[in-house]
Parts: C-alpha cells; structure tokens; sequence
C-alpha cells in the first residue's frame, strides 16, 4: 500500500493518455483531475503500475485509454489507463518486450495503437 500524490512522470502519461489514447471517447473532462490523483498502491511485481483507489484496475473500471512506448531503443511497453466515465482509476505498465524492466516509458515515446501502426501484440500486421 502508498498514498502519495501522483509523480511528475505519471501525471505526464496520464494526461498523454486521456488526450491522445483514449478508446472509449472524449475524456478532456478527465484531465482537470489528474494533478490532483493519489496513489493508493503500486503493484507488487516491482513494475511501474499504480492504482488510484483501492482496486483500481478491477471491478467497476476499464480500459479507458491504451498506447506502445519506449524507455530505451528495443524495449517497448504497453500503457493502459483504467477508469469509469468519472475517474480515473489505475494505470498499467506490461512488457512487449524481453528483458524490459517495465518503467513508465518518456511521453515523448508514447504512440497510440493506431498511430504506431501495429496490432496489441506488438506485431506488425
């Protein structure tokens, strides 16, 4: 378990991801609360995953917003926000690539699924 208020880095990828990710729609209304989330817990793997309530990324949440980056050339990573139509309520880190050591991959990194042109796999089409 943490409580803190969300890092720089971590408010940086989720406002990427409300803007430029999302799969379920306009979540502009979203982007005024993110400075103001806090983590609750992080997951127990070691990776860069956090909730911001208990449970985040299960129950009532779902994918809200999905995207492919990278932390070091070759070791790209898939991003996923998890909310409801008013919260944001966790955020995913997972491994598309061996060996990587799932931090939050730079915004400048980050490239919706369709923009980096390649299915969820990680694959090329």
């Amino acid at each position: 378990m943490e409580d803190r208020p969300i890092s720089e880095p971590e408010a940086a990828v989720v406002e990427w991801l409300l803007k430029s990710a999302s799969v379920v729609g306009p979540l502009d209304h979203l982007v005024p609360f993110v400075q103001k989330l806090r983590v609750v817990a992080r997951c127990t793997c070691g990776c860069a995953s956090v909730d911001f309530e208990p449970g985040g990324q299960a129950g009532r949440s779902r994918p809200i917003a999905d995207a492919v980056g990278e932390a070091a050339p070759g070791k790209r990573r898939g991003v996923i926000l998890w909310g409801r139509d008013d919260a944001i309520t966790g955020l995913e880190v997972y491994e598309l690539s061996p060996g990587s050591n799932l931090t939050l991959p730079p915004t400048a990194s980050l490239k919706s699924w369709d923009k980096a042109g390649r299915g969820r796999s990680g694959r090329a089409p």
